[in-house]
C-alpha cells in the first residue's frame, strides 16, 4: 500500500511549464491499482489496437448548483435555453444561470471531450472542463505512476490531455486548481475496499458499507470509478453486483473514461469472442443503458462490437418486462418476464414469466419494459455466515414486501440511535472492515 503524493504535468509540447498535480493524499492498494490500470487499459487498447486521442461526447467543475433556492439572473428566474422557470439552476463562473439539465445538454459533446468548445449559451464566456475531464486527468496522472518501466503510455495520455487544456486557454494555475477542488469535492473510496472487491471479500464490503448502508460509500469514488464499475471488471461478481444494485447502486454511472458498469462487463466478452457474460446480463435486466462516451476509434470499435451481440439487435431481447394487453391468457396480464428472443418470421417474442417459468410467444404491444429496481428486483440476495442466499418468491408482491420488512427493521435500528451513536457505528464499521482486510492478507501471506 503507497500514498502518492505531488506529480508533475506539462502538456505534450511543454507549453506553460509544469503543472502541478495534488493527489491529496489519494491512498490504495498498489495490487489493485495494477489492474484497474490494465483493465482500464483494455478499455483503450484492447478494442483499438492502439491509442486514441479523440473523444466523443455535464455538470462543470466548480459551477454552484441548488436544488432548494432559486439563482436569479438578468432574464429573472426564466432559463435562456428552454425559456420556463428554473429547475435546479446552476450559476456558471460567469454569472449567467441555467437550468441543469439544460446546461448539461447543451454542453454534452464537451463533457467527454476536451477540444470541444465549452462557453456559456449566453455570453460565449468559456466555462471550465467537465467534472468528467478532471476526473480522468487525475486518473492518467495515477496510472502514469505506478505503470511499469519503459511504459510511458499512460504518461502521454496524461500530457496530451494537459496539452488539450492548455489550448483551451487555461493556464498551468487554473488546471492545478480544477484538479485540487475536484479532488476536495469528492468522496474517495477507502483504500482496500478495490481489492476487497478484486479478491471477491463480500463481508468486507458489507462491513464497511455499514447498516443500514451508508449513501456516501455506496456513492464514492475510485479515480472515477463506482464501487459497480469494480464488480462489473472482476469475473464472477454477479452476486455482488445483485447486493449493490439491491442497496441503490447507480447503474447507468460513466467513470472517467466515459464507460458504464456495462460497458467494463461486456468487454470481457470482446475479449473472449464468447457469450455475454452474466454480470451484463444482470445489469442489463436492471434497465442498463448502451450508451456511452469512450473517445474516437475505442468508442466506435464498442459500437462495432455491439453490433455483433444477437441480443442487442432488439430492444427488447434479455430485457425484463412486463406482460400487457393479453386478449386469451388475462391471467397473465401484470406478470413480468425475460424475453428470450425475437423470432422475426412470426413477428413474435419468446418469453419465460419470471416466477412460473411459463414460455410462450406474444407481441410487441403485449411487452412494458419493467427493469429490475431495489423496490421491485423479483428475488433478493443476501450474505449469511460467509455464504450468498437467494431468496425466491411466488410473486413480485410477496418479494416486495419482503424488501420493504428489510428496510422498515433497519430504519426501526436507525431510529433508535441519535446522530452521533450512528456516527460512531459509521466509523466502527470501517475499523471493522479494514481489521478483517489486514487479518485475510497476513492468512494469504502464511
Amino acid at each position: 500500500m503507497t500514498v502518492l503524493g505531488g506529480d508533475s504535468w506539462e502538456g505534450s509540447d511543454g507549453r506553460n511549464g509544469p503543472v502541478d498535480a495534488p493527489l491529496v493524499g489519494t491512498v490504495i492498494s498498489l495490487a489493485f491499482v495494477g489492474m484497474f490500470v490494465w483493465m482500464t487499459a483494455m478499455v483503450y487498447h484492447s478494442i483499438t489496437g492502439g491509442s486514441d486521442s479523440g473523444s466523443n461526447g455535464g455538470a462543470l467543475a466548480g459551477e454552484e448548483s441548488s436544488s432548494s433556492s432559486r439563482v436569479k439572473s438578468d432574464h429573472g428566474e426564466i432559463c435562456s435555453i428552454c425559456l420556463d422557470v428554473y429547475d435546479n439552476p446552476v450559476q456558471l463562473p460567469c454569472g449567467h444561470s441555467f437550468c441543469e439539465i439544460c446546461l448539461d445538454g447543451w454542453l454534452l459533446k464537451s463533457k467527454f471531450d476536451v477540444r470541444q468548445p465549452r462557453n456559456c449559451p449566453m455570453c460565449r464566456h468559456r466555462a471550465k472542463p467537465s467534472r468528467e475531464i478532471i476526473s480522468k486527468l487525475h486518473m492518467l496522472s495515477f496510472a502514469s505512476q505506478v505503470e511499469e518501466s519503459g511504459d510511458d503510455t499512460w504518461k502521454k495520455m496524461k500530457n496530451k490531455l494537459v496539452t488539450d487544456l492548455l489550448k483551451m486557454g487555461h493556464t498551468a494555475g487554473e488546471i492545478n486548481d480544477m484538479v485540487k477542488e475536484h479532488c476536495a469535492s469528492r468522496h474517495e473510496m477507502i483504500e482496500f475496499i478495490p481489492a476487497a472487491v478484486q479478491h471477491n471479500d463480500t463481508q468486507t464490503i458489507l462491513d464497511w458499507l455499514g447498516s443500514p448502508v451508508d449513501e456516501r460509500r455506496l456513492t464514492s469514488v475510485c479515480l472515477g470509478a463506482t464501487i459497480l464499475h469494480l464488480t462489473a471488471m472482476f469475473k464472477h461478481n454477479e452476486e455482488m453486483t445483485s447486493l449493490m444494485l439491491q442497496h441503490g447502486a447507480a447503474v447507468n454511472v460513466y467513470d472517467p473514461n466515459g464507460a458504464t458498469p456495462i460497458m467494463l462487463a461486456l468487454l470481457q466478452t470482446f475479449q473472449s469472442r464468447g457469450l455475454v457474460n452474466e454480470t451484463a446480463m444482470l445489469l442489463y435486466e436492471w434497465g442498463a443503458s448502451l450508451e456511452h462516451h469512450l473517445p474516437g476509434r475505442t468508442g466506435a470499435n464498442m459500437d462495432a462490437f455491439l453490433r455483433t451481440v444477437p441480443m442487442f439487435h432488439d430492444k427488447l431481447v434479455r430485457r425484463r418486462c412486463e406482460i400487457i394487453n393479453l386478449n386469451r391468457r388475462k391471467d397473465l396480464i401484470g406478470q413480468t418476464c425475460i424475453v428470450e428472443k425475437y423470432i422475426a418470421k412470426k413477428n413474435r417474442y419468446k418469453v419465460t414469466t419470471e416466477h412460473a417459468h411459463e414460455t410462450f410467444l406474444v407481441g410487441r404491444d403485449n411487452l412494458k419494459r419493467r427493469d429490475r429496481t431495489p423496490d421491485d428486483p423479483n428475488y433478493y440476495f443476501t450474505f449469511e455466515d460467509g455464504e450468498y442466499k437467494r431468496h425466491t418468491f411466488s410473486s413480485n408482491g410477496e418479494c416486495q414486501e419482503f424488501v420493504r420488512n428489510l428496510r422498515s427493521s433497519g430504519r426501526e435500528e436507525s431510529d433508535g440511535e441519535n446522530a452521533q451513536s450512528i456516527q460512531i457505528g459509521l466509523q466502527d464499521d470501517v475499523a471493522k472492515a479494514r481489521e478483517r482486510w489486514i487479518r485475510r492478507c497476513r492468512e494469504a501471506a502464511d
